[in-house]
């Protein structure tokens, strides 16, 4: 199997790492989360509610806490991106459907029954949210104006 320089290396056999671009990268590639195949250099792309139900449950607050981490550093650059680059830019769109994405992957283990509900106390819960609101607010700073939101030449 080739090797893929993008994926962590792994202390394990069927670990899970999250992934995390370079920072000049953060506009054109999504950190993922990735779970090692055996003990190969290779990996594959999962969600954090795949690795929720892959991991016993004594880790799922760390892999809550480090997303969260990763979606407060992505807040970061988008705050960057929306202060540097003007409304409908290509780099806000990238931006904001990242912070989406990573966000609302987060939002998604927190609902009550899923697995990482049962997993944080209520400051970690907290936190989480607030960072997910934030990340909303910025992603919809991103993607007001562009193509996206309305192709140019059509009119509604």
């Amino acid at each position: 199997m080739a090797q893929n320089a993008c994926v962590p290396r792994s202390k394990r056999s069927s670990e899970h790492d999250l992934w995390f671009p370079e920072p000049g990268d953060v506009l054109t590639q999504t950190p993922t989360w990735l779970r090692r195949i055996g003990n190969t250099d290779d990996g594959d792309v999962v969600t954090l509610g795949m690795v929720l139900e892959e991991e016993p449950a004594s880790r799922h607050r760390e892999r809550i806490t480090a997303h969260r981490e990763g979606l407060e550093l992505l807040i970061k650059v988008s705050a960057v991106v929306l202060n540097s680059h003007p409304p409908g830019a290509p780099e806000r769109g990238g931006m904001g459907f990242t912070l989406m994405f990573f966000a609302g992957e987060l939002a998604s283990v927190l609902a009550f029954g899923e697995l990482g509900s049962a997993s944080v106390d209520l400051p970690l819960r907290r936190a989480c949210l607030e960072s997910i609101a934030v990340a909303s607010l910025n992603a919809a700073g991103c993607l007001v104006g562009g193509e996206w939101v309305q192709p140019p030449g059509r009119r509604y």
